[in-house]
């Protein structure tokens, strides 16, 4: 079978067949990849910068591959042959009460697994079997751009803990029942953060993006169709006179940025870091402390959605080509084949300048 594999916490990645009977598999329904999705995880796993990234205990390589879009082979479990699905990546430690109600993205033990990331084999590959309470059903009208139902729920997630946070405050809603009134900042411009924003937007929060550059071609793109404030952060923030309700680290940088917004939230606000600073240093001195007591100011860790999530992310995809159609046509960057191995290695490597999302074509 042909796998495209990777030895971490060794750099490099291999595309070549593979002992079909090595590799996990899950569950009962068959199923024949059409689609992968490249993203950040992928990259730096296959970089060797990934410390969480391990393999499994069989063998001395792991299929690489947490986003996947296939086919059912054969009909089973409630499923029809043909039908698209898209598996959950995250699989439960089958101990601790979360993982065993379907939440694994708030596992107790931390002994959950990913596929294609630590402890089971990924999805690109030909084909594998699953269990049916993992694959998440994708219409065929989605076929374009459904791969990117894995990341947005990763973010729908993020979003719904944020709303679920705020309940804390007895009116956080506007004086007309919406979220209108709200502001978001997010920063960072890339995949990650263009999700966030027209995930806020979806919503009907005032959302703003920055990063240290003027927006590209694509990005003015999306901040015209969505509606989108946008502030160039290259000579810092103090030029920014709002003041934000929620604010969203989606850059993955330096730690130190956090010191730079964290004076932006507002009275009651909440700072979502999703991804993982590389280096730096965040500090609150006693007076910044002092400030989120009395101003009762939130800082959350944002990670991976499940299930549920998967699904909402399928139906914002749906309602975005209709709301955002000039924009959902930009989404996917390019598809390169499966047969073309200096393209997939390539994109494997390192992302391309104004990349939102690349996929693999397994034809």
């Amino acid at each position: 079978m042909k796998a495209i594999i990777v030895r971490p916490p060794n750099p490099g990645a291999q595309i070549t067949d593979v002992d079909e009977k090595e590799l996990d598999n899950y569950g009962k329904v068959k199923i024949r990849i059409l689609y992968n999705g490249i993203c950040g995880t992928d990259r730096e796993i296959v970089n060797g910068k990934l410390t969480i990234a391990n393999l499994s205990n069989r063998k001395n390589y792991l299929v690489l591959g947490h986003e996947a879009i296939g086919i059912v082979e054969e009909p089973c479990c409630g499923f029809s042959k043909g039908e698209l699905v898209m598996p959950v990546n995250r699989r439960g430690c089958g101990k601790c009460l979360n993982c065993l109600i379907g939440r694994p993205d708030f596992c107790e033990t931390g002994e959950f697994v990913e596929a294609g990331i630590h402890g089971i084999d990924g999805f690109m590959r030909e084909y594998w079997y699953d269990n049916p309470k993992y694959l998440v059903r994708i219409p065929r009208e989605l076929e374009d751009i459904g791969i990117l139902a894995q990341p947005l729920a990763d973010i729908e997630k993020s979003v719904e803990e944020i709303l679920n946070i705020q309940k804390r405050v007895p009116v956080w809603t506007c004086d007309d029942g919406t979220l209108n009134c709200r502001k978001v900042l997010v920063v960072g411009t890339g995949p990650t953060g263009i999700l966030f924003a027209l995930l806020f937007r979806t919503y009907g929060l005032e959302v703003w993006m920055a990063n240290r550059r003027e927006p590209s071609e694509t990005e003015q793109t999306v901040l015209e169709e969505a509606k989108i404030n946008y502030f160039n952060s290259r000579n810092g923030y103090d030029r920014l006179k709002e003041k934000f309700d929620v604010i969203i680290d989606a850059t993955g940088a330096d730690a130190e940025l956090l010191n730079a917004i964290l004076p932006l939230l507002n009275r009651n606000g909440v700072l979502g870091i999703f991804g993982f600073p590389v280096s730096g240093t965040f500090s609150i001195d006693f007076k910044s402390v002092q400030d989120m007591v009395h101003t009762s100011k939130l800082i959350v860790g944002l990670v991976n959605g499940q299930k549920p999530h998967f699904q909402q992310a399928v139906v914002h995809l749906a309602s975005w080509k209709t709301m955002y159609p000039k924009t959902s046509k930009l989404l996917i960057t390019k598809t390169v084949s499966i047969n073309d191995e200096k393209e997939v290695l390539k994109a494997l490597g390192e992302k391309e300048p104004g990349e939102i999302k690349i996929r693999i074509y397994w034809d």
